[in-house]
């Protein structure tokens, strides 16, 4: 009996020695102190490259047509920039026999303009192509309609590649 009292004390005194060290507070780790990291200098050994923008304007105004002499169009490039195009189809719209003339300008970041016409009757997948900059390009559509006249009705600055270029 005495043994098995002698084991218990001893068994209860280690567990106490070995659970002391759990309830005290911790220590706040400490701060790394960084290493400085060399910089490394080198000269560039071509210009950094900038987008050229100064030639384009800024996108204006569009109306929309009257339902009855609406088209849709779709404005994308080509992703090649070995040979950049841009082209801008009709897609549908209720306009294809009512509509007479379709012009489509694409200005370049350098100022230059190029203007197609697409005429009467339209059909869907009709389009026209530019050669166009590998940067952004802006694309305005005018659409003759009758009792309308002309209106432009698409007018924005159209990125040559999207940020997420698919596979």
């Amino acid at each position: 009996m005495k043994r098995l009292v002698l084991i218990l004390a001893l068994v209860l005194a280690a567990g106490m020695i070995f659970s002391a060290g759990c309830v005290q507070n911790p220590q706040p780790p400490a701060t790394p102190t960084p290493t400085p990291t060399p910089i490394q200098t080198t000269v560039p050994t071509s210009a950094p490259v900038t987008i050229p923008t100064s030639g384009l304007g800024t996108p204006g105004p569009t109306q929309a047509l009257p339902p009855q002499y609406s088209l849709d169009f779709q404005v994308q490039s080509n992703g090649n920039t070995a040979n950049p195009i841009m082209m801008v189809s009709i897609r549908g719209g209720n306009g294809f026999n009512l509509d007479s003339q379709a012009d489509v300008s694409l200005t370049t970041p350098d100022g230059n303009v190029q203007t197609q016409s697409m005429y009467a009757p339209f059909y869907m997948g009709q389009n026209v192509t530019f050669p166009c900059s590998v940067y952004n390009n802006r694309v305005e559509i005018w659409v003759t309609a009758p009792q309308v006249g002309r209106i432009k009705v698409y007018d924005e600055i159209v990125p040559f590649q999207s940020i997420n270029p698919g596979p």
